[in-house]
């Protein structure tokens, strides 16, 4: 007799399941707590490769519009531009290095020694001046019995430390040795791969972002990007123009080492608020005791045209070209930048006292939208941020007006 009871299903086998199970929230925070000591210990083991990798994704996103550029100019792919574009940057520092490296690297290593020589030389500079009787008129001084000391030893107590670190940041422009050249190389390859699998990389990066924070990580991209192309193509851009206008001021005014000390006040605007002083204190120092000057003036007063020529230099940047390449896109009080670049030159080294306001405005965002995140607020209560206007068209609209003004020529 057949049996038409139906069959009980067979158990599951869990060793047969191929889904993954779940992890507990306790696997979840030991996992997380692992991780996090991990890279922990790999950013305290490898911390000295934190600047040669911040500097390769800075000169990818410095040279990616010149890639843009050429690609859309000459219509190549995408990978042919990336090639061409790092050739010419090549042939370019081959060319600066072959031509104008051994004049340049004797301008810096003879700024370097007199720096240290004026600062050696100083402390009986001053005690010289003190002494001095100063006459104006029917009126005589004698600045020693002023009791200028305690401003005198205020005074040189704060100059002999900035000389010796401006002196520090020459002696580094000049040590270029070829571990230097090394890390060049390095951080040259490195970018150029970068730059070279760009359009997947951005891809492969969206795709690990969990399903529902596609828009905030948009949205980041978004509050962020103003703030890094402000900085560092905008302070690129202004940092060259206030050294080349240092270099030829300083060479007109029959200053030594005028174009190094463009170089040094390039890379001293990078240093918020604290590097163009010590580059004006540096040029002023100079000139006060190179021995003459074509104009005539003693030490002292060519010393203060030189500071009133790097303060007039520094105005036209700050209400001229700061404005108009600038912006406002960082939006910090000096008082915050001051204090973060401090904080970030303790963790970071050199390459945090460069890149202190742009971190410190990234750090202010992610602030943000973890604090509204944390209390259940709407992170983006503002609308998004307007993109960038298109660029101009060449010619122009007034200089198509004007030559349509112009009288043909007859065939």
């Amino acid at each position: 007799m057949t049996d038409l009871t139906p069959a009980s299903p067979p158990t599951p086998d869990s060793s047969a399941d191929p889904r993954s199970p779940r992890w507990t929230a306790a696997t979840k925070f030991l996992v997380s707590l692992a991780a996090f000591a991990l890279v922990a210990w790999l950013a305290a083991r490898f911390g000295n490769l934190a600047g040669p990798v911040i500097f390769c994704i800075i000169l990818t996103y410095l040279l990616s519009p010149a890639a843009e550029w050429l690609q859309a100019r000459l219509g190549i792919a995408w990978g042919a531009a990336v090639n061409l574009t790092y050739l010419t940057l090549v042939v370019v520092i081959l060319l600066v290095l072959t031509g104008a490296g051994i004049a340049i690297e004797q301008q810096i290593v003879g700024l370097y020694r007199a720096v240290v020589e004026i600062s050696a030389d100083l402390p009986g500079f001053l005690d010289d001046v003190v002494r001095r009787t100063l006459q104006i008129g029917p009126f005589t001084f004698t600045l020693s019995s002023l009791n200028l000391q305690p401003l005198y030893d205020q005074l040189l107590s704060a100059i002999q430390p900035a000389l010796s670190q401006a002196g520090g940041l020459v002696g580094s422009l000049a040590s270029v040795t070829l571990t230097g050249l090394g890390w060049g190389l390095f951080m040259l390859l490195v970018s150029y791969y970068i730059m070279h699998d760009v359009e997947r990389v951005i891809p492969s990066l969206e795709r690990i972002v969990p399903s529902g924070y596609a828009h905030d990580v948009r949205r980041l991209a978004a509050e962020l990007g103003p703030i890094w192309n402000a900085y560092l193509r905008g302070q690129v851009t202004l940092a060259l123009i206030v050294g080349a206008m240092v270099g030829v001021t300083m060479t007109v005014l029959g200053v030594r080492y005028g174009p190094v000390l463009g170089l040094l006040s390039t890379v001293a605007e990078f240093i918020p608020y604290v590097g163009p002083t010590l580059a004006a204190l540096v040029g002023a120092l100079i000139g006060l005791f190179q021995g003459g000057n074509w104009l005539g003036l003693s030490p002292v007063w060519y010393a203060v045209v030189i500071l009133i020529a790097y303060t007039v230099l520094q105005q036209i940047q700050g209400n001229v070209f700061y404005p108009r390449i600038m912006g406002r896109s960082l939006n910090l009080h000096p008082a915050i930048i001051l204090l973060g670049a401090i904080a970030m030159a303790q963790l970071m080294g050199f390459v945090g006292l460069l890149l202190a306001a742009p971190l410190i405005a990234t750090v202010r965002v992610f602030g943000r939208y973890l604090y509204r995140k944390l209390f259940d607020l709407d992170p983006w209560p503002e609308p998004p941020p307007q993109p960038a206007p298109p660029p101009t068209e060449w010619p122009p609209l007034w200089l198509k007006k004007l030559m349509s003004l112009m009288p043909q020529k007859k065939a």
